[in-house]
């Protein structure tokens, strides 16, 4: 993901500073005592001695500050989810990904799979502000060393985490897949796997590994599902925005198979449309290459969709980044953000050319999409899948 307005950066910590500076003094103390969402953040950087880091703030009322659905319900904008990242210390400390059963690791880990937020206290050394040029910029917060780490809450466990937590011999994959089918928002259950606190063979994932392996696995076993259903009867097109991150969708009858297209918009002259991933009716045999994280996510969206429907599709979706999305959040914006895009009534079509017609008419860059895409080119030369 590119940074695609520095300035709209440069003004955000400007407007910020005094909160900024505020938890900088917060922290310079060493000694101290806050709140957890609770949250950790797992690295990737130096694999398989990674940093593992207490995501902390002073606020009482911590959970709003991970709470990717709370957001999305109310339609927070990026400047007030900016807002709340300015709030957030990371404390980390590094860990071998094989060592789960260090104590220390341990009170970690029982703090992220806890229910509620936790009242800590913490020892931390070495501040460290984020670089503007980085394109985590203030994903969370200020960084920190980690010397020391207590709980001082009694936690609650989801009865339904604790015996995933517990049970030794069940796979990561098959626990992700009850916890998804149990209603656990996926953000927790990433959380989770990315501490070593669900499978066989325990150890610590990067948190942005473990995103991604949530939403591939629950994405296969609805593909599967999905699979089941007849195909549907005409063509359908629907948008929707949020977060600087435009959707537009566009299911075709056909057999499942999907394919995601991303484009960077700084500006109607200046428009980078990247390289898309897809994904025909057999599957794919490694993970994406261009569009990352979005892609499982956005498919996970869809899916989801569809087993809402009961029907059957081939879906290519068009995601274009707007100048709007000035600083990157997190995969959960394009989770979210194509959930809410596909709330509501569809556009339909009867046949191929005029669903794609309506879509580009919704699109607000279509260059070059029935040029660029997979599915489309599929369709248009192997008529009999459809």
């Amino acid at each position: 993901m590119k940074i695609t307005n520095v300035k709209s950066v440069y003004y955000e910590v400007v407007k910020h500073k005094k909160e900024i500076n505020r938890m900088i003094n917060y922290v310079k103390s060493g000694e101290i005592k806050g709140f957890t969402p609770p949250s950790a953040l797992v690295g990737e950087y130096n694999y398989p001695n990674v940093s593992v880091g207490v995501i902390f703030t002073d606020d009482e009322k911590a959970q709003v500050y991970d709470a990717p659905k709370l957001w999305a319900a109310n339609n927070y904008n990026v400047s007030e989810v900016f807002s709340l990242r300015t709030r957030l210390v990371n404390a980390s400390k590094n860990f071998n990904v094989n060592n789960v059963s260090m104590e220390e690791l341990e009170r970690i880990r029982l703090a992220v799979i806890s229910a509620n937020e936790l009242n800590v206290d913490l020892k931390v050394s070495n501040i460290t502000l984020p670089k503007i040029d980085r394109n985590d910029f203030y994903q969370h917060g200020i960084k920190t060393k980690l010397e020391k780490f207590e709980i001082k809450d009694n936690f609650k466990i989801d009865k339904k985490i604790e015996r995933i937590y517990y049970d030794k011999d069940m796979k990561a994959q098959e626990g992700i897949l009850e916890l998804y089918n149990s209603r656990i928002d996926e953000n927790k259950i990433s959380k989770i796997l990315s501490v070593g606190a669900m499978g066989i063979k325990r150890k610590l994932v990067p948190t942005k590994w473990s995103i991604t392996a949530v939403d591939d696995s629950v994405g296969k076993e609805e593909i599967d599902r999905v699979k089941l259903f007849k195909k549907g009867e005409n063509y359908r097109i629907k948008t929707g925005q949020f977060l600087g991150n435009r959707f537009t969708f566009i299911f075709f009858k056909g057999p499942w198979s999907f394919e995601l297209i991303e484009t960077w918009n700084k500006d109607p002259d200046n428009v980078f449309m990247g390289s898309g991933d897809y994904e025909f009716y057999s599957g794919r045999k490694e993970y994406v290459k261009n569009t990352a994280g979005a892609y499982y996510a956005v498919r996970l969206a869809v899916l989801e969709k569809l087993l809402e429907m009961k029907e059957q599709y081939s879906v290519l979706v068009v995601r274009e980044i707007l100048p709007e999305y000035f600083v990157p959040l997190g995969v959960w914006v394009v989770r979210e953000g194509a959930r809410k895009a596909l709330e509501g009534e569809f556009m339909t079509a009867d046949d191929m050319q005029t669903a794609l017609s309506i879509a580009k008419t919704k699109i607000l860059f279509p260059a070059n999409l029935e040029r660029r895409s997979r599915l489309i080119t599929m369709f248009r030369t192997q008529t009999t899948l459809i």
